[in-house]
């Protein structure tokens, strides 16, 4: 018999027990660690651009200076970076948080990213990303394409008695302006906050693309629609823009 062999049974069980105990406690305290550290990556843009969208090009997009010259998520420039909503909401007094991350709009959903991930792994996870509506963005969830940006947490004051987005406290957030973009002036035409609004790129004043607006200036940095077109069949020749 071998005396490494002698020597553990000659220790007494209950020492053997409770050296298990620590190494158990061990690698549970070990596993909660990385489980910790995961979540609070998982809070941090760096987690997007490493796992998900593969390259820095988001993240470098939301990090850029507010109120500034820029570029958009494709490469090009953009004459004002708080036409672009990514950069615009980063940092806010709008909400609780004095910064807005990835998370706090792209609210994560398992099945979404297994998706994508399978995507990836397939070679169907086209870069750069094409664009996205809001409803396609809320569809994961089951929610309405309105509650992307109106929510209990953003926008909240655009909020109905039922909860949803009231068209008509919209309509009166921007009733002082020259022209309201807000007014339903074609009732019967649909349209989502994400037409105008983009996230990662200059805005659309989508108006522009039936009524020229002579006399209201267009908000600095944003495009008109024709602009936004070209841009966008630029950027994916053959494809019409989101």
């Amino acid at each position: 018999m071998s005396e490494e062999k002698q020597t553990a049974e000659k220790q007494p069980s209950g020492k053997r027990k409770s050296k298990k105990l620590v190494i158990t406690g061990i690698v549970v305290v070990a596993l909660v660690a990385v489980g910790v550290g995961m979540m609070v990556w998982h809070e941090q843009p760096s987690f997007c651009s490493t796992m998900c969208h593969i390259e820095q090009t988001y993240v470098d997009n939301y990090a850029q200076d507010q109120n500034a010259p820029g570029t958009d998520k494709y490469g090009h420039e953009v004459s004002n970076t708080n036409a672009m909503m990514a950069v615009l909401h980063r940092s806010t007094k709008a909400t609780a948080k004095p910064e807005l991350v990835c998370v706090d709009c792209h609210v994560p959903n398992f099945v979404e990213l297994a998706h994508d991930g399978m995507n990836y792994v397939s070679g169907s996870y086209p870069l750069p990303r094409d664009e996205r509506s809001a409803s396609g963005l809320q569809s994961w969830d089951g929610k309405t394409g309105e509650s992307f940006c109106a929510n209990e947490n953003c926008h909240v004051y655009l909020l109905g008695d039922d909860g949803n987005l009231s068209y008509a406290k919209l309509a009166d957030s921007t009733k002082t302006r020259a022209f309201n973009p807000h007014e339903q002036h074609h009732p019967n035409l649909s349209l989502e906050c994400t037409d105008c609004h983009k996230g990662h790129r200059a805005s659309t004043v989508v108006c522009t693309g039936c009524h020229e607006h002579e006399n209201v200036a267009i908000p600095d940095g944003w495009l008109t629609y024709d602009e936004s077109e070209s841009l966008m069949k630029e950027t994916f020749p053959g494809a019409q823009a989101a």
